[in-house]
């Protein structure tokens, strides 16, 4: 509705200084739309290498071939990403798990079958994977709470860009830890591809947006590595 009224529109009740950074807010989107793309690739890449390595008993039996996603925070982070994996990726609802201060706003998502509560505690020994979405200011006593609980075996998966993987491994005392790293390419009219969709799910579903997303592209306007 609001399509051809330009003065009614975010940016016009913006000071000429303000309007320079309106950039941030597209930015902010493609790590958005980035980090959980990169996201889907690592548990899919995680589930071909259980698979593979899947060990048969001398009774027959298989081991367990799904892997535990935990996602910590239920913020906006949190809830796309689950959203994405749940709808992009392999992964089914018993498989992920949210550990979030406020478990009662993930009924969407709770209602599709993905166990939401609030335990840090217990998503860290359950998840073979865990997401970290949680603010920066609160990083410290996520860790701070995990330490003792985390699994060897458990890939630990950070989004806060704040905080430098070094530091993240000593507040958590875990080596098994991936962090993205983005960097952002300005070119063209790099604001309308990352404000195209307001969902994540929808933006991976245009060729345009994935085109954006490859590493290696010429055309990227992310540059990102891990």
């Amino acid at each position: 509705m609001l399509q051809n009224l330009n003065s009614l529109g975010f940016e016009a009740g913006l000071t000429e200084d303000e309007k320079e950074c309106v950039c941030l807010r597209s930015r902010s989107a493609g790590l958005t739309v980035s980090g959980c793309a990169h996201a889907v690739f690592v548990c899919q890449l995680f589930s071909l290498l259980r698979k593979k390595l899947t060990f048969i008993s001398e009774n027959g039996s298989s081991s367990k071939t799904h892997h535990c996603v935990g996602i910590l925070g239920g913020g906006n982070m949190g809830k796309q990403l689950a959203m994405v994996l749940l709808r992009v990726s392999s992964l089914e609802p018993r498989d992920i798990n949210i550990s979030t201060k406020r478990p009662e706003t993930l009924e969407e998502i709770t209602k599709m079958g993905v166990e939401c509560y609030y335990d840090n505690i217990r998503l860290a020994k359950w998840a073979d994977v865990l997401f970290l979405c949680v603010l920066p200011s609160h990083i410290s006593q996520v860790c701070a709470d995990l330490r003792s609980y985390l699994p060897s075996r458990c890939l630990v998966y950070s989004f806060p860009s704040a905080v430098p993987l070094n530091r993240l491994a000593v507040l958590l005392e875990h080596r098994f830890i991936i962090k993205p790293r983005y960097t952002f390419v300005s070119f063209g009219d790099v604001t309308k591809i990352w404000n195209l969709h307001s969902e994540v799910t929808a933006a991976l579903q245009d060729k345009e947006v994935l085109a954006a997303l490859v590493p290696l592209s010429m055309s990227a306007l992310f540059h990102g590595s891990i």
